[in-house]
């Protein structure tokens, strides 16, 4: 897949190699797929701008946690994609261990974007202000951590 000069993944796969993450990008097709099926599973409100899954989905605060939300995630492959504007349509990037994703982008620049799993079984979302769950993934108990325990790893 030919990758926009402004695609996110440039800057998500730089990271990755630098910190020896497992990650590759899905093929177009797949990826296209894969984004269609997990938007019409839990249907967000908002898949441009600030990407929102809204109703009743739980949230935890971007600026507390967006650096630390991932280690609470299963040991199993992720699959990160992006509001689908021109860089970034049918673009999803497959990470092998979803705990590894906030190392990831703590040595990005600031993005917003959706995770998953390969069952589709939780949806996040990413954006400037809140991270979002929605199915079996539920991060706001991260909310009652003291600040001291986020960043221990307790």
């Amino acid at each position: 897949m030919k990758l926009h000069r402004l695609s996110h993944a440039h800057e998500i796969l730089a990271s990755s190699k630098k910190l020896g993450i497992n990650t590759k990008i899905l093929a177009e097709d797949i990826a296209q797929s894969y984004i269609h099926k997990t938007l019409s599973k839990f249907y967000p409100e908002k898949m441009e701008g600030h990407l929102s899954i809204g109703r009743e989905a739980k949230y935890i605060s971007t600026e507390t946690h967006e650096f630390a939300f991932s280690k609470s995630l299963k040991k199993e492959p992720a699959y990160i994609f992006f509001e689908q504007n021109h860089q970034q349509k049918n673009l999803v990037i497959l990470i092998a261990d979803a705990r590894e994703i906030s190392n990831i982008m703590e040595n990005c620049y600031g993005m917003e974007y959706f995770v998953s799993n390969k069952r589709k079984s939780f949806l996040i979302s990413v954006n400037w202000y809140v991270i979002e769950t929605a199915g079996e993934v539920d991060l706001s108990l991260l909310n009652s951590e003291t600040p001291s325990s986020q960043h221990s790893g307790v």
